[in-house]
């Protein structure tokens, strides 16, 4: 009797570990990402393809008094808006958390778009609301916002679970446009009526976020990945097959550690490679003489391979160093701009397009996982979003000086070597990032990543 004592005690230890490590009631954070997928697809998700279908049709309205430099401005300054307000919505989601944030973002985007619809009437008022105004309300309620919360919610399964979010966010780019594009043929071609479906998105996002999103698991009593022991899931950091710091490394040090600005220059390229391909690549190819559906139809390839590049590099990244993939990625991003800076044949054509999609696809899927590996998700809103700035702030360069290279040699082509040198330079940085072995000791750790 003893004995069978003893075993039954024996038994009952990792018996009640178990039982500890495993989540008492379905795991939140699985609910999560369907709800945050959707949070994404109606903000970040939609609005620029939206845009890219209604706002050139703004030309065609004599009472707005716009030209093509008038209506790329605008785009040039939702993008740099974007970093600018990104360190901003960081600081917000740190202190009041992401569900305020998406709520407030939210309804300052349902007053954006009826603003859009009734009240824009001159080039002043479409910079203000779509450049600044719009673009600030979709970083506070969809990338940087459900991307931190992706980055609480889950840490060894955090890549499978970014990937999934934001290729459910991600398909606006494709279910959006044709939506967009029959209401406004059903409503006379007018470019105000492009702007109803975002207005009843914006609508529904607000209950959405109130009554569904959670900051953190603790707000539930449950626990990154839905388990309760993190040596479990490796927690430690020697139990992951990629580095990932389990410890709280709080922002100014982040800022002052080389890797941050490594990894964040390093994204750079996949931001710089879409925005080029996004605002430049139709004039570019229409003066090297391609007819223009044939770059239709590279623009809508590049939008399936980014898809596709988002959930295979996605999925991996939970096995190989989120970094390393990065600098996979744009390496693909410099060949294709090569091919397409002097295509002579469709293949250079559609070779630009799927490089540029499948890699930035797959830096837009790491970057924050990145982030959330290296430098833990105590202070992941502020990391994320001052990351951000940086790629966009540079990303938004390049429309103005390539359209700058353009005027004076009626061509991209400089422009597009000079991309791809930039993008080189990315892929340099990051290969500069050191992994840490452990994060048992954060100083360690980070004093390991400074030297």
């Amino acid at each position: 009797m003893d004995y069978e004592a003893r075993q039954g005690e024996a038994g009952a230890a990792p018996a009640a570990a178990a039982r500890g490590a495993r989540p008492k009631k379905l795991f939140y954070g699985y609910i999560l990402i369907p709800v945050l997928g959707f949070m994404y697809f109606c903000s970040s998700g939609i609005v620029l393809p939206t845009a890219t279908i209604v706002n050139p049709l703004m030309l065609q309205d004599a009472s707005l008094g716009m030209n093509a430099t008038m209506l790329g401005t605008g785009f040039s300054l939702f993008v740099l808006v974007q970093g600018l307000s990104a360190p901003l919505v960081g600081a917000l989601i740190a202190k009041k958390g992401a569900r305020f944030s998406m709520a407030l973002g939210a309804a300052v985007m349902l007053l954006a778009m009826l603003a859009l619809i009734f009240l824009v009437s001159s080039p002043v008022a479409y910079f203000l609301v779509f450049g600044i105004v719009t673009s600030a309300a979709t970083m506070m309620v969809g990338q940087l916002a459900v991307q931190s919360t992706i980055g609480d919610w889950f840490v060894a399964r955090r890549g499978v679970a970014m990937t999934a979010m934001m290729v459910l966010g991600a398909s606006a780019s494709f279910v959006g446009p044709p939506v967009v594009n029959a209401i406004v043929g059903a409503t006379g071609g007018t470019w105000r009526s492009g702007w109803y479906l975002l207005v009843g998105l914006s609508a529904a996002l607000i209950p959405v976020a109130l009554l569904l999103v959670k900051n953190k698991p603790a707000d539930l009593g449950q626990h990154p990945d839905g388990v309760a022991d993190p040596s479990v899931l490796g927690g430690s950091g020697k139990g992951f097959k990629v580095y990932k710091n389990t410890d709280a490394v709080p922002f100014k040090r982040v800022a002052r550690t080389p890797a941050f600005w490594l990894i964040s220059l390093a994204a750079t390229g996949g931001f710089a490679s879409y925005t080029l391909a996004t605002s430049q690549s139709a004039l570019h190819f229409s003066s090297l003489g391609f007819d223009s559906g044939l770059v239709v139809a590279g623009v809508a390839v590049m939008g399936g391979v980014s898809l596709l590049g988002k959930l295979l590099l996605g999925m991996v990244s939970d096995r190989i160093e989120p970094i390393r993939l990065i600098v996979a990625s744009t390496v693909i991003l410099v060949v294709g701009i090569l091919a397409g800076a002097a295509a002579q044949n469709e293949a250079m054509l559609f070779a630009f397009y799927v490089c540029v999609g499948f890699g930035f696809g797959g830096v837009n899927a790491v970057f924050p996982t990145a982030m959330a590996n290296y430098f833990g998700a105590s202070s992941f809103s502020k990391n994320l979003g001052t990351g951000i700035m940086i790629t966009t702030v540079v990303a938004s360069a390049l429309p103005i000086a390539s359209g700058a290279v353009f005027d004076a040699t009626g061509t991209c082509t400089i422009a597009f070597y000079l991309t791809a040198g930039i993008v080189a330079a990315c892929a340099a940085c990051g290969l500069f990032v050191r992994i840490p072995r452990c994060d048992t000791e954060t100083e360690a750790a980070v004093e390991a990543v400074a030297q």
